[in-house]
């Protein structure tokens, strides 16, 4: 039944999951959501009954929007120090994992410079020093706290912490701690109606997909067709529901909720 094998997502997927640059089919871009480098075909076909699932894998796949996660050509690349005796068996990265982990370790340090500065610098050089995504992982707290120092980092950090979600999903668990706030201080507020839309948008798919996984494909395919926040409101409880269904998510469930309702109220 393999008509494709695993796939992930590329630099382009990722950036239409966060921006929808390239504005891709309501149905095309649900399966893009749902393709993570641990579904199978037979998967995605459980999830997106119908016809119309080869020609959307096809389409992303010929347009550069995901990629086969394991090709025979490209076997793992090593990481600096894996040929020393005694090396985990962690050490070997495969080719998306390395590019996820360029990617991350990029924006996590480019926000520290942009928005931090100089102050920020001995938080910089662990992350560039960084070999595997959890060794981020592990510094994405720091990041975080560093961040909300600036006035103008603190005013972006949501959309910035759904940004590190999407290269990774591993980061909303990462992050899933309370976000450090001054005493009497609102949450940061987005710009407009347009990024608060966005931002809970994709809240609410990042926290679903790495929580909650293939259970969510339906209630996600409704979140992502959600055009105003009065429909998120609307999906707000469903949204609840579903995460209690994790051990994980009703471990998180209050600091999760408090970040959502403050998107959507």
């Amino acid at each position: 039944m393999a008509v494709i094998p695993i796939c992930v997502k590329t630099p382009k997927g990722i950036e239409e999951i966060e921006k929808r640059t390239y504005r891709l089919p309501v149905r095309t871009r649900q399966v893009l959501i749902m393709i993570d480098g641990k579904r199978d075909y037979a998967a995605l076909v459980a999830m997106f009954p119908g016809d119309t699932l080869p020609g959307a894998c096809r389409q992303l796949i010929d347009d550069g929007f995901i990629v086969p996660l394991h090709k025979p050509e490209s076997p793992p690349l090593r990481t600096a120090g894996s040929s020393l005796p005694g090396a985990g068996s962690g050490a070997l990265l495969s080719a998306i994992d390395l590019q996820r982990l360029s990617m991350a370790r990029d924006f996590m340090a480019s926000t520290l410079a942009s928005f931090v500065g100089t102050g920020a610098s001995p938080l910089v050089s662990r992350i560039e020093a960084a070999a595997r995504l959890p060794d981020l992982h592990v510094l994405a707290v720091p990041w975080r706290e560093a961040m909300a120092r600036s006035p103008e980092g603190l005013k972006q950090l949501a959309g910035f912490e759904n940004r590190l979600a999407v290269i990774d999903q591993n980061f909303v668990s990462a992050l899933a701690s309370p976000r450090p706030v001054p005493t009497g201080a609102p949450l940061p507020a987005p710009m407009n109606d347009d990024e608060r839309l966005e931002m809970a948008r994709n809240f609410m798919v990042n926290t679903l997909s790495a929580f909650v996984g293939i259970a969510a494909s339906s209630l996600i395919a409704h979140v992502e067709d959600c055009s105003s926040i009065e429909e998120l409101r609307h999906l707000f409880i469903d949204w609840r529901e579903a995460m209690s269904l994790s051990r994980d998510g009703r471990k998180r469930l209050g600091e999760l909720d408090a970040k959502l309702a403050a998107l959507v109220s």
